[in-house]
Order: C-alpha cells, then structure tokens, then sequence
C-alpha cells in the first residue's frame, strides 16, 4: 500500500507540471497598443526581410573595404612530363661544323618538374575604390532608413487594426446590451398579449427587430474576429493566440491641438521618403564621382617567393634540400585606361540626368506632404466636428428611446414608435462608432503626415 501511495505520487508529480504548462500555453494575453507595437516590431516578417537587406549591405560594405586589404595567394603543382615536347636546333650549331644541314630535335625539358609559389599583391591607388568605399556605407544608410520606414508601416498599420478591434469590441457589447433590452420588452410584450392588452401583431413587430438584431450580434462577433486576427497578423503573430486588448477607448486622446497649426518651418527631413530620395541623390552623385575616377591610373605593389625543381625520377623531386631552388621577385604595376571610346562620357551623362531626375522627384514630395498634411489636417477637423454631433445624436437617441419605452409599459406608445425609437438609436450608435474610427484614422494620417507616427 505504501508502495502504491509513492507511485501515485510520483506520476502526480510528473503530469502536474505538464497540465500546468498547457494552462500557462492557453493562458490569453491582455495588450496594450504599445505592447502589440513592440511585439510587431519583433516579429513582423516583412520587417525581417527588410532588416536582412540592412545586413545584407552591411556585408557589402567589408566586401569593398577588402578589397583595399593585401590579397594573399599560394599555388603549387608537380608534373611527370611523360613525353617531352623537343626543340629543333641547327644541327651544325650542335656539332660546330657550318657545313652541317639539316635540324637535330633537343630535349630542354626534364622528366619531372615542381614548383611552389606564394604570391602577395597590395592595392596602392584606385581612385575607384575610395569612391566605391564611401558609396557601400551610402547604400548601408540608405538600406537603415527603408527599414525604418517599414517600421513606420507596420506601426501605422498595428493602430489601425488595433483600434478596429478595439471599436469593434465595443460595439459588440452595445450590441448585447440592445439584444437584452430588446429580449426583455419582447418577452413583457408576449405576456402583454396573452392578457390581452396588445395585438399579435405587436409581438410580430418586436420579434422581426429582435431577430435581425440578434443576425447582426452574430455578423459583429464575425467582424470582432476577423479584426482581431487580422491585427495579429500584422503583428506576426499566431493566429491561433489567445489575444485580448487592454486598452479603451475612453483612454483616447484626439486632441491635436499643436498639429493642426503646421509652421512654414515644418523640415521635410522629418519624413523618411524624403530623406530616402535624399540619400539616393548621395548615392548618383556617387556614381559620377566613380566614373571620372576611372580616367585615373591604378597603381599595384606585388611580391612573389617561391621555389621551383627540374630533375628526371621521382625520387629526386622530392628531395627539397638539394633540388629545389628558390627565386624572388618585387615590384609595382601600373593599369591605366586611356581610351575607352565615349563609355565613360555616356555614363556621367547618365548619372547627371539621375540626379536632376531624383531631384525633381524631392521638389514633387514636398508638394505632396504638404498637400497631405493640408488634406490631414481638415480630416481630423472635420471628423472631431462630426464626431461630437455623432455623440449628441447617440445620446439623444438613447433618451427618445427610454422615454418611448417607458410610454410603451405605460400603454401609452404604440410598438411601431417603439421600434422607430430603436431603429433610430441603432442608426445613431452605428454612426457614431463609424465618425470615432474616421477620427482615429485622420489622427493617425496626420502623425503619419508630419513624420510623427514613430
């Protein structure tokens, strides 16, 4: 039995951690929006693409500095020359005699031969390669500032779907609260019927208003859902995550005060488009500062050591210490192109019209952020407006609603003025969560607008 007692314990001890980890794995985790921000910017797969093309320049950045760096090379090789190619040679120059004809074939090559090499060669001058140097930390910068404007994106788009979520939510709960006052005057018109002091058609009435309520509670879950999964995929995160949101929206600001009066010292730097066109500019400028610099010569130090051996058996070759000699050489080397057709000319011409193209297109950008902070900011004007006669309608329909329902207990209101009220409280509370969603939108634009949003 004591026996039996430890066993028991013993497997108790085993399963339980396991039971406790599966609750802990199923355990929902409450967000806030900062929280789900953060968490994207870990997670989001576009955004680890974009960070490996950042390291991918890094990479590009060693490629060329190596380039600079001596290149060092060690070559080998052993041959058994099985037939010898011979050279032909006068034949009186071999015997001495001038009246000798003819050519004799002489053997120069030895049967076996070997040779060791090292070799170490050092870039002294390239105009180039200076160039090419200070354009790979230029594309490195460039690769930095677009992954930060995918962060921009990605936070732009996590506020978005998290405060559709969060209307949405909300909403819903709206949405149970209408169903269960709607249920309860059903069920109080039902028991007015059956004593007779309303017509079935009066239950009819409230049950149609009743049921499409109720399809409408159900297309909200759907839509909450769809929000919530939709937000967790923009996070990066799996969509099978018990996720729930923290925030409220009685916790959001939309006053924007300081952003609807933009100074003409707004700096277009505060945009990464414009500071990703300006980095480009660096980078064609770059361009033609490379190409003039090919009319330059390029200037090599080289140093060569090795060892070399010629003998006829195999044996011999490998006798290091009395048949292989060793030679020696050190130098420079001088490459320079004098003429290459128009080549270069056309691609300096090429770079110029890149850099007047690229800047026309900053020029194009300002005009169109400020066309978009303009546009932003009468969006958030007009939505608050909107929003605050959206509020005063839900709550004015709300009290015509509770004044028509107190008359209809009270036999003093018929039920068509009874599901007119609702209807209209309805409508009102729909727009009034579509004008705080187009509010938060136009906020979030105009962050986005003046370079703010992250």
């Amino acid at each position: 039995m004591k026996l039996r007692k430890i066993s028991i314990l013993g497997l108790m001890a085993i399963l339980l951690p396991v039971g406790l980890m599966g609750q802990e794995n199923n355990t929902q985790q409450s967000m806030s929006l900062e929280e789900c921000v953060n968490y994207a910017l870990e997670n989001n797969r576009n955004l680890k693409t974009t960070r490996m093309e950042e390291a991918i320049a890094e990479t590009q950045v060693g490629e060329t500095r190596s380039m600079g760096l001596p290149q060092v090379s060690f070559s080998t090789s052993a041959n058994y020359n099985y037939e010898i190619r011979k050279a032909f040679l006068p034949t009186s120059f071999i015997t001495g005699d001038p009246t000798s004809e003819g050519f004799t074939p002489v053997q120069f090559s030895p049967e076996y031969d070997g040779n060791a090499a090292l070799s170490v060669n050092q870039l002294l001058f390239d105009g180039s390669y200076f160039v090419g140097l200070q354009a790979a930390k230029t594309l490195r910068e460039l690769r930095q500032k677009e992954s930060n404007q995918s962060e921009i994106e990605t936070v732009e788009a996590i506020t978005k779907a998290y405060y559709l979520a969060l209307i949405t939510e909300e909403r819903l709960q709206l949405l149970d609260a209408n169903q269960s006052q709607l249920e309860r005057v059903l069920e109080e018109t039902k028991a007015l019927y059956e004593n007779g002091f309303v017509e079935k058609i009066d239950v009819d009435r409230i049950s149609v208003n009743y049921n499409n309520l109720q399809t409408e509670n159900t297309k909200a879950q759907r839509s909450y859902k769809l929000s919530m999964d939709m937000l967790k995929f923009q996070m990066g995160m799996p969509l099978n995550t018990d996720l729930s949101l923290s925030g409220k929206i009685e916790d959001l600001t939309l006053e924007a005060e300081e952003y609807l009066a933009k100074t003409e010292e707004f700096d277009y730097r505060e945009r990464t488009e414009f500071s990703i066109i300006q980095t480009n500019q660096n980078l064609a400028s770059l361009d033609l500062k490379n190409n003039k610099a090919t009319h330059l010569p390029k200037l090599y130090a080289n140093f060569n050591y090795g060892w070399n051996s010629g003998v006829n058996s195999s044996e011999d070759l490998f006798d290091f210490s009395n048949n292989w000699l060793s030679f020696g050489a050190v130098g420079v080397s001088l490459q320079w192109d004098l003429f290459r057709g128009l080549y270069r000319s056309s691609k300096m011409q090429k770079n110029r019209i890149q850099i007047e193209q690229l800047e026309i297109q900053k020029e194009q950008l300002k005009s169109s952020i400020d066309m978009e902070i303009t546009r932003a900011q009468n969006d958030l004007k007009s939505a608050k407006e909107s929003l605050d006669v959206q509020k005063q309608n839900m709550e004015l329909a709300a009290s015509v609603y509770e004044q028509v329902e107190t008359k209809y207990n009270n036999g003093m209101a018929s039920s068509r003025e009874l599901l007119d009220a609702e209807t209209s409280k309805k409508e009102a509370e729909t727009n009034y969560y579509g004008s705080l969603y187009d509010a938060i939108i136009a906020k979030i634009e105009l962050e986005k607008s003046l370079g703010i949003l992250y």
